[in-house]
């Protein structure tokens, strides 16, 4: 087995074609279809589902619920531009074994991020070869690696889970955005500074969940978001 990582992705066009890590800084891979797509039968125990990521056509496949927590996830990183899931398939050179990523990610400085959920139970017989490939990939092609976890704090899961049925830029307006940061200039619920604002109520609860998605409004997101009762803020820069 040698030392180069061989990447099989799907070409603009569809075609399968296969390249050294080390070719594919610059490849638009979180623009390309998938590689792979799981299988579907009766019995199978974790789950496979699409996540349609925001203000774009496309969608990211997730194959268990630990790799939809790494969609939100990802979709919640300030770091993050877009990202597709199982856009490529991973294996050393003479190995026609190899492994399919989660997802690939493109950040807004230009760098590319694979993204994988580590498998428990049964399913993480061999894991430590397949992180040594993954390691191996990133090194070559200049990427980011990222092993994702489950979040241990269920509120915070639940709080982004909620909110980012918000995430769509088609919820912002400037208007309203400017109205809301005055009215949250000091901490207040939700609800009260809705109400203080003199603008229509479910409009502008919609585009505040969405400020807040964005971390232009802020709440504490260590405790379980409620619009009655939980505050609301402005970041001092935005006042």
């Amino acid at each position: 087995m040698g030392d180069v990582v061989w990447v099989q992705f799907c070409s603009p066009a569809g075609r399968l074609i296969e390249r050294p890590a080390s070719e594919l800084c610059r490849e638009r891979l979180e623009e390309r279809e998938p590689v792979w797509k799981p299988q579907r039968y009766k019995g199978r125990r974790a789950i496979a589902t699409w996540w349609r990521l925001a203000d774009q056509v496309r969608h990211a496949g997730c194959a268990t619920l630990g790799a939809l927590d790494a969609a939100l996830s990802l979709e919640f990183d300030t770091e993050v531009a877009t990202f597709a899931g199982w856009p490529m398939r991973l294996r050393w050179e003479g190995n026609a074994e190899g492994c399919v990523p989660d997802f690939f990610a493109r950040l807004k400085d230009g760098q590319g991020r694979v993204v994988v959920c580590q498998p428990g139970g049964r399913e993480a017989a061999g894991w430590a070869s397949t992180r040594g490939l993954l390691e191996a990939a990133g090194r070559q092609a200049g990427w980011q690696v990222r092993m994702h976890t489950v979040m241990g704090d269920a509120v915070v899961t639940r709080n982004r889970q909620r909110l980012s049925r918000f995430r769509h830029a088609r919820l912002a307006d400037a208007d309203t955005t400017r109205v809301l940061h005055q009215v949250f200039a000091r901490p207040r619920p939700l609800d009260d500074g809705v109400a203080a604002s003199g603008l229509p109520r479910l409009s502008t609860t919609a585009r505040a969940h969405h400020l807040i998605w964005r971390r232009e409004l802020l709440i504490d997101w260590a405790s379980p978001f409620v619009p009655a009762r939980s505050l609301v803020w402005s970041p001092q820069e935005a006042c």
